[in-house]
C-alpha cells in the first residue's frame, strides 16, 4: 500500500541521489572559472547545496516514515514470550511454586472505531504537506539566487554606464581647461565639470558596491566565485499565465489543504475514543512449573476477545474532541486565507511586471532621443553657440539617466516575474521569450 508519494520521498535522500547532486555541483563548479554561467546554472548549484532543501528532504522522509508506521497498525502483531522462575518460602497454593512458560502470541485489533483509518489518512496528509513545502523551499532558494543574479547584472550595467559617463566628463574637463587657458571658457565651467566627475564617481562606487554585495550573496548560495564577466543576461522571460489551476497546484495552498485534512482526520481519531474497541489475543506454547513436565505435558493454547467501551471520563474526551474540531476549522479557514494571500501577491507582482515592461520600452525609445539631444547641445556649445555648459551637462545627465533606467526597469521586471514563479512554487529550468520582445 505504499503510495507514490512515499516511494518518491524515500528516494530524495538516498546515497545515489546525493552522489548525483555532488557530481553535478563539481561539474558546474569547474565551468564557472573564467567561463559564462547562466542564472539557471546558479540555481542548480544552489539547490544542490542549500540547507533548506536538505532539511525539507529530511522532513519528507520523516512524514514518509509516519505513513509507514500508520500503515503498520493494520497488521497483527506477533510476540514471543518466555519465563522461568521459582518461588520458595511461600504458599504454593498462591505461587504454584514458580512458573515456566514459552508462548507465541498474536494480537489483532478487530474493531477500533475508525482510529487506524483516521491516523493513516492524517499521516498521508502530513506527507503531502511536507512534499509541498519541500517544493516551496526549492522555489524560495531559486528566487534568492535569481534576485542576487539579476541585481548583479543590473549593477554591472550601471557601473559600465557610469564609467563611460566619467570618461566623457573627464574629456570635458581637459577641453575646458585648455579653453580656460585660451580665455575661451570661464573657470566656473571647469569647476562644474569637475563636480560632475566626482558625482559620477560616487554613483559608480555605489553600483560597484551593489555588484560586490550581489556577488557575495551568489557565492554564499552557489558555493562558487562568480566573476562579473561570467554573468550572462538571460533571454527575455515571460511572466507565467496565472490560472486557477496553477493557483490550486501551488505548494503553499497544497500545504494548507493538507494541513486542513490532517486536522480533520486527527479530530476523527479523537472521536474514535468514544467508540468500542475489539481486540483478539491468541497464544500457543507451554505453561507450567517444572521445565520438563511443562514442555512435555502442559503444551496448549488460549485466546481472548476483549471489548472496551468508555462510559465516563470526566469530560476529557469531549474536551479533546472540541479542541480537535476547533483546530480543524482553523485549518480550513487558513486554506481560504492562503488562497487570498496568493491571489493578492500574484496580482501585485503581475502589476509590477507590466509596469516595468512598459517603463523598459519607454526608456529604450528615449535613449536615442536623449543621445541626439546631448550631441546637439555639445556641438552647439563647442561651436560657439548660445549654449551654456550647464545645459550640456544637463543633456548628458538626461542621456545617462535614460541609459540607467533600462537596467533598472529590467531588474524590476525580472524580479516581478521571479516572484510570481516563486509564489506558484515553480523552479525554472530555462527561459522563454516574451510575447512582446522589447530587449
Amino acid at each position: 500500500m505504499n503510495s507514490p508519494e512515499t516511494d518518491s520521498c524515500r528516494g530524495s535522500s538516498s546515497p545515489l541521489f546525493a552522489a548525483a547532486l555532488l557530481l553535478a555541483t563539481v561539474l558546474l563548479s569547474q565551468t564557472v572559472q573564467g567561463e559564462p554561467i547562466s542564472v539557471t546554472d546558479c540555481v542548480r548549484l544552489a539547490l544542490a547545496r542549500a540547507p533548506a532543501t536538505r532539511a525539507a528532504g529530511f522532513e519528507v522522509d520523516a512524514a514518509s516514515a509516519g505513513v509507514r508506521a500508520a500503515q503498520a497498525a493494520y497488521v497483527p502483531r506477533l510476540l514471543a514470550e518466555a519465563n522461568y522462575g521459582r518461588s520458595q518460602g511461600f504458599d504454593e497454593t498462591v505461587t504454584n511454586g514458580g512458573v515456566t512458560s514459552a508462548l507465541l502470541t498474536i494480537e489483532a485489533t478487530l474493531l477500533d472505531g475508525g482510529l487506524r483509518d483516521a491516523q493513516f489518512a492524517a499521516a498521508r496528509a502530513r506527507l503531502r504537506s511536507a512534499s509541498a513545502m519541500a517544493q516551496q523551499r526549492r522555489a524560495d532558494v531559486a528566487l534568492a539566487v535569481r534576485a542576487a543574479y539579476f541585481n548583479a547584472l543590473a549593477a554591472r550595467t550601471e557601473s559600465g554606464v557610469h564609467g563611460e559617463d566619467i570618461r566623457t566628463l573627464r574629456d570635458y574637463v581637459g577641453l575646458l581647461q585648455r579653453q580656460e587657458t585660451l580665455g575661451l571658457a570661464p573657470h566656473n565651467d571647469v569647476l562644474r565639470a569637475r563636480l560632475a566627475v566626482e558625482t559620477a564617481r560616487t554613483a559608480e562606487r555605489a553600483a560597484d558596491a551593489q555588484l560586490a554585495g550581489a556577488r557575495s550573496e551568489l557565492t554564499l548560495l552557489t558555493g562558487v566565485d562568480v566573476t562579473p564577466d561570467a554573468l550572462v543576461e538571460p533571454a527575455a522571460i515571460a511572466p507565467p499565465q496565472v490560472t486557477e489551476a496553477l493557483i490550486d497546484a501551488c505548494p503553499v495552498l497544497a500545504d494548507a489543504r493538507a494541513a486542513a485534512e490532517a486536522a480533520c482526520r486527527e479530530a476523527d481519531s479523537v472521536r474514535s475514543e468514544w467508540r468500542g474497541h475489539l481486540t483478539l489475543t491468541a497464544s500457543g506454547g507451554a505453561l507450567g512449573v517444572q521445565p520438563g513436565p511443562t514442555f512435555h505435558d502442559n503444551g496448549g493454547g488460549q485466546f481472548l476477545f476483549g471489548f472496551t467501551v468508555p462510559l465516563y471520563d470526566g469530560g476529557g474526551i469531549s474536551a479533546r474532541v472540541a479542541a480537535a474540531v476547533a483546530a480543524a476549522r482553523t485549518a480550513e479557514a487558513n486554506v481560504e486565507q492562503s488562497r487570498q494571500t496568493i491571489q493578492i501577491a500574484l496580482a501585485r507582482a503581475g502589476t509590477e511586471a507590466a509596469r516595468a515592461q512598459g517603463d523598459l520600452m519607454a526608456w529604450q525609445r528615449a535613449i536615442p532621443q536623449a543621445q541626439e539631444d546631448f550631441q546637439l547641445m555639445r556641438a552647439r556649445y563647442l561651436g560657439g553657440g548660445n549654449v551654456r555648459l550647464l545645459e550640456v551637462l544637463d543633456a548628458l545627465n538626461q542621456y545617462v539617466d535614460a541609459r540607467l533606467h533600462v537596467p533598472q526597469a529590467l531588474l524590476t521586471y525580472w524580479l516581478a516575474v521571479a516572484t510570481q514563479e516563486q509564489i506558484l512554487g515553480q523552479v525554472p529550468t530555462g527561459q522563454v521569450p516574451m510575447e512582446q520582445g522589447s530587449q
